[in-house]
């Protein structure tokens, strides 16, 4: 277990024989010389390794208790017989960067390798994550933090400390801070969301630093600009984001030498909200992008042949504020399906390279039809005790195809829980616009609350349809999780605090 708890919530540590699939959001809080933050409410340095084997998910070496790790690419998700498909990772194309991570760490990295704890390297001294995103064309790795963030009253601080060197083309990095536990609340240059339905997303991409206000999933980029955002590729910046209701200022520090002492912040950019946000309790998700690698890693990034992944490294994550009761959450597994893509290449000039990429389809096709419902998909070792509320969240896509482009007409998304009756869910009004905008691709974030009474102790069985909804592209689920908010009043009486 990593960091220290406030004496106010270190009664218990969590730990069980808990089956793959259990995910308590506790409160975890690290020394304060570790996070730049008076009175930190979550904070996470690494510095403990990998988490255990019993603690880990879709995040690989990520605790789960603390992460909900994400994958997902908005263009064409399911086409070519994949679902959500991602190749293989690498390390060392750009020399800048820190060297491999670990010496247990070798070759090229399948999704399931992805997101690792690396040990310390002369430019980060310190233990950090390293986060390489294989998806092409606009894939994304976002990883949210499972323990709210509260900001009610006051400028909220969030920290983390990144590599902020981006490329245009290649790869970049992004914050949200959302009302939902989105799951990939993602951006790219060319506009294609999911969007999340009401949230901030500030983007790092060189310089300006881009701000949007996202409203009912329609995203509005505010004016504002920032000054030059110093940058140095393999080396760790200090970031914060001071939040409000009413205004988010962005400071970052100079690249640090070592990973380990800092600068001082400068502000970067301070934008003032047409209007207060309507949310004060968030959800924070770290994101590292992956525009286009593999096409442009020659053109414009210089390289002496292509670029299989856009990796980012992070150390000391964390926020301010009170320390909320989190959520009980449990996760599908990704579905993990093998295939390999095949790539003709043309380097150096006159030089043909026919490439075989391994890699993995992630998500689960979902039928379309009258009373048509696909695959069950469980959630493990569910616990019930003292929750208050249910909530599953995910990402759908759906690419209904009308003759004047992408329309969801009448469709419907269905959702059946343990053999009870199906429930369908039409699409609101802010899903449809954001669907009709320019640039979607047919993503969503969910978080649809579903009724106790259809849950049960134990495993859960989960399966999705949908109604009306077809085009060339399969229907498809991805990212799952199960969150249960739990009463307050018996937070450290769950039965699995190991007394």
């Amino acid at each position: 277990m990593r960091g220290h708890r406030t004496r106010r919530h270190a009664r218990r540590v969590h730990r069980a024989c808990i089956g793959a699939s259990l995910l308590f959001a506790d409160a975890i809080v690290a020394e304060a010389a570790t996070c730049p933050l008076a009175q930190p409410a979550f904070c996470e340095t690494f510095e403990q390794g990998p988490a255990p084997a019993w603690d880990r998910g879709r995040g690989v070496e990520l605790s789960r208790t603390h992460f909900s790790a994400t994958r997902y690419a908005p263009s064409l998700s399911t086409g070519d017989g994949v679902t959500f498909w991602v190749w293989e990772a690498e390390f060392g194309l750009i020399p800048e960067e820190p060297p491999p991570c670990r010496a247990d760490v070798t070759g090229l990295l399948m999704p399931t390798r992805d997101t690792l704890v690396c040990d310390p390297s002369p430019p980060i001294q310190s233990r950090y994550l390293m986060t390489a995103v294989g998806s092409q064309n606009y894939g994304s790795n976002a990883y949210r933090i499972r323990q709210p963030f509260d900001f009610a009253n006051r400028t909220g601080r969030i920290v983390f400390d990144t590599d902020l060197a981006s490329n245009f083309l290649l790869g970049y990095t992004s914050v949200v801070v959302s009302e939902d536990p989105s799951p990939a609340p993602t951006w790219d240059v060319n506009g294609r969301g999911p969007n999340p339905r009401n949230g901030v997303v500030v983007v790092f991409l060189g310089s300006p630093i881009e701000v949007h206000d996202v409203r009912d999933h329609a995203m509005t980029d505010l004016p504002g600009t920032s000054s030059e955002v110093p940058r140095q590729r393999g080396h760790l910046s200090r970031v914060e984001l001071r939040l409000s209701t009413t205004q988010l200022e962005v400071l970052t520090s100079e690249p640090s030498a070592d990973g380990v002492t800092f600068g001082p912040l400068v502000s970067r950019r301070v934008d003032t909200f047409a209007t207060p946000l309507p949310f004060t309790r968030a959800y924070v998700s770290l994101i590292a992008h992956n525009h286009a690698t593999w096409k442009y890693g020659i053109t414009f990034g210089g390289l002496p042949r292509p670029l299989r992944s856009w990796n980012t490294y992070w150390d000391n994550i964390g926020f301010d504020g009170p320390v909320l009761p989190g959520t009980r959450e449990y996760e599908v597994p990704a579905s993990g399906v093998p295939h390999t893509f095949t790539t003709t290449d043309e380097f150096p000039p006159g030089v043909v390279n026919v490439i075989e990429h391994p890699g993995l389809s992630l998500g689960y096709v979902i039928p379309d039809g009258v009373g048509a419902l696909g695959d069950p998909l469980v959630f493990r070792a569910v616990s019930l005790r003292h929750a208050t509320r249910a909530r599953l969240v995910f990402n759908g896509y759906y690419q209904g195809y009308d003759i004047d482009g992408i329309r969801l007409g009448t469709g419907r998304l269905r959702w059946q829980l343990n053999g009870h009756p199906a429930h369908e869910r039409a699409f609101t009004p802010g899903e449809v616009a954001m669907l009709d905008s320019p640039g979607q691709t047919g993503g969503y974030n969910h978080a649809i609350d579903v009724p106790l009474s259809e849950l049960v102790d134990g495993d859960n069985m989960l399966r999705f349809g949908t109604l009306h909804i077809s085009s060339g592209y399969p229907n498809a689920v991805t990212n799952l999780d199960l969150l249960l908010d739990t009463d307050p009043a018996f937070l450290f009486d769950d039965g699995f605090d190991g007394r």
